[in-house]
């Protein structure tokens, strides 16, 4: 995994569980979803063999994030239908952690404000 996604607000990545599972029979391999998270994340790969998507990098997956599934014409990708589960992950986000964070981001990124 790439060395800035292992860690989410402080949290190990594989220890949250939230990423896509891909349907192999609904999957038609058109790579809208390779496509989707492929640039910087590469979440999916291309099996050629089975001319189908999979999930190469769950953990690769930003938190939260579905933008995947959205975009699969198909239904093919599923996600944790438990999104409590998130809100509360996110609720023991810890302040500090969050303003150190947003700071960062702001003193980082030109033109971004707030």
């Amino acid at each position: 995994m790439v060395g800035e996604l292992t860690v989410w607000h402080g949290i190990n990545r594989n220890e949250i569980d939230w990423f896509p599972v891909i349907d192999p029979d609904k999957c038609t391999g058109c790579g809208m979803c390779v496509v989707t998270c492929g640039e910087k994340r590469n979440v999916f790969g291309y099996d050629r063999k089975l001319k189908k998507a999979v999930v190469l990098n769950p953990d690769n997956c930003m938190v939260g994030c579905n933008n995947c599934q959205v975009s699969c014409l198909w239904n093919a990708i599923s996600y944790p239908e438990n999104t409590d589960y998130l809100r509360d992950l996110v609720r023991k986000l810890p302040d500090e952690v969050l303003e150190r964070e947003l700071k960062n981001k702001l003193e980082t990124t030109p033109g971004l404000k707030f």
